[in-house]
């Protein structure tokens, strides 16, 4: 009986080191090895799966992602031993009852000392472990779904930065190709007189810049897509082609911030955690105030321990809700960005074609129109960037019922051009 229990303490005490979300890395050398082989032997087979990969939706990225990712099978090993400890939690709750239901001098003759290690019998029959095992399998559970909504995210933000590089490769070639039309157009003025040197000068350092800027956009492109393909745990030099490239816009009126602020306190773990804690500390506060006298230190520190986890359960409500109107605010702020792209692309526009009417017209230079085409580009990228950014703001929104604003990268590192 000693052994049986203090081998369920030893199993317990290593569960106890492990937070909610990496509670699975506590794994036997045996463990890591079997686990170790297995990965080995499942790598190829998905590699030679990715391989044949030659269009790419953002959910099967998503799908690809998840499948190659190895905290996941970390966290299911986890799960696996929270369930083992539970049933020797189980086993040891039926053992003190047992034991302590007898009388003294059956113990006695039984060999057993009952009162060596008395308290942890009594959280045995209290079922203290088995509810800590039942604590510990719902966070990993929640754990698991946490860490797969971050994976989603992060995937879907690596898919929209290959998108925007796509959108800008786009763009400045056609404004590389207008450069090229206007030096065209400069030139057979100049051979006609009625442009100067200085215009067709105006003009092939346009090209030049145009030239350059498609140059660096498409590097971007081809850097975006191996950051991309690495977290697939695609081939590096795969000629994948992403086949969602609509971007979507839902404004914010549409959403209703008081339902997801009541999702979130129905789904977060960081809730789950605190009334599991609770609920196992006042298992352990009456043990220990049953077992020692009010004028010791741990009848005392058992009652400190009980008053803070009470108070952690309201807390960590008003976290949740804070984190989920943070995720709101950062949403309209990338609304409001958007919206106001819109008009500045609107504006651009007609600025592009006031001048090249001015231009025909001899209004104008050359130079007027360059800049015009080259104003109007860089609004069209912003625009498609700050896009980019509301779909990621929106994913960490959508997502805060389960993921904290604080472990999602913040989508400003799309949107640098605003």
């Amino acid at each position: 009986m000693k052994r049986k229990i203090l081998l369920l303490l030893t199993v317990l005490l290593m569960f106890g080191t492990l937070n909610n979300v990496a509670f699975a890395e506590d794994s036997s050398p045996e463990d890591e090895e079997s686990t170790d082989a297995e990965s080995t032997e499942e790598l190829p087979e998905e590699n030679s799966v990715a391989n044949k990969v030659d269009k790419l939706s953002i959910e099967n990225a998503v799908k690809l992602a998840t499948e190659s990712d190895r905290k996941i099978l970390e966290l299911e090993d986890g799960i696996n031993k929270a369930k083992d400890a539970r049933r020797q939690g189980k086993n040891a709750r039926e053992q003190a009852e047992t034991l302590m239901a007898l009388p003294l001098r059956e113990v006695s003759a039984m060999g057993v000392d009952i009162t060596d290690n008395y308290v942890d019998k009594l959280l045995a029959k209290n079922d203290y472990y088995t509810k800590y095992a039942d604590a510990q399998i719902s966070q990993l559970e929640k754990g698991k779904d946490q860490l797969a909504k971050g994976i989603e995210i992060e995937t879907k933000a690596l898919y929209y930065n290959v998108l925007v590089a796509e959108k800008t490769v786009e763009i400045n070639q056609a404004n590389l190709n207008k450069a090229n039309e206007q030096l065209r157009v400069e030139n057979l003025k100049f051979d006609s007189g009625t442009a100067t040197k200085a215009e067709v000068l105006n003009a092939q350092l346009a090209v030049q810049k145009s030239k350059t800027d498609l140059d660096s956009a498409k590097d971007d492109l081809n850097i975006s897509r191996l950051d991309l393909f690495n977290r697939l745990n695609l081939p590096l030099d795969s000629e994948t082609v992403l086949t969602d490239k609509e971007l979507t816009y839902i404004p914010t009126v549409k959403i209703d911030l008081n339902e997801a602020i009541e999702k979130a306190k129905a789904d977060r773990p960081e809730i789950l955690t605190a009334q599991n804690n609770l609920e196992l500390q006042k298992i352990e506060t009456h043990v220990y105030q049953a077992y020692y006298t009010a004028n010791l230190w741990q009848h005392k520190s058992a009652a400190q321990k009980l008053e803070s986890a009470e108070l952690d359960v309201p807390q960590a409500y008003k976290d949740v809700e804070l984190d989920v109107r943070k995720a709101y605010m950062n949403l309209v702020k990338a609304e409001r960005a958007l919206v106001n792209m819109d008009k500045t692309v609107e504006l651009s526009k007609e600025a592009s074609r006031v001048n090249q009417l001015l231009y025909e017209n001899g209004m104008v230079t050359s130079l007027d129109v360059l800049n015009a085409d080259t104003d109007l580009a860089n609004a069209e990228i912003g625009r498609y960037q700050l896009l980019a950014a509301y779909n990621i703001s929106k994913l960490a929104f959508d997502g805060s019922n389960i993921i904290g604003t604080a472990t999602v990268a913040p989508a400003d590192d799309i949107a640098e051009a605003e």
